[in-house]
């Protein structure tokens, strides 16, 4: 070992990492204490989901949401196979010709 003192930044630094040391052997002393099985320990309880009252049920939603993309996408089908045939067009109104004289 050397003869040179340590400086104050280093000693600090020893101590915060023993301390750290510390608290984590204390750690898994408590954790291999514990005598209820972790299997147990953090296994989540299952809650249903019931929605609140005066907000919007996300499913809900969902189902409206992809009904009205059905009939859009039918009545899209509709016109699309209209416009396939031929079309035809009548005019009832149609202006006046008025000839031009040069």
């Amino acid at each position: 070992m050397s003869n040179s003192q340590a400086s104050p930044k280093s000693r600090s630094t020893t101590v915060l990492l023993s301390a750290i040391a510390a608290l984590l052997a204390v750690d898994v002393s408590v954790r291999l204490m514990d005598t209820e099985p972790a299997s147990q320990a953090g296994e989540a309880i299952p809650v249903a989901y019931q929605p609140q009252p005066g907000l919007a049920n996300p499913i809900h939603q969902r189902e409206q949401m992809i009904d009205e993309l059905q009939q859009i996408d039918r009545r899209l089908a509709s016109l699309e196979n209209k416009l396939k045939g031929n079309i035809r067009v009548e005019v009832m109104n149609f202006p006046k010709v008025t000839a031009e004289n040069d």
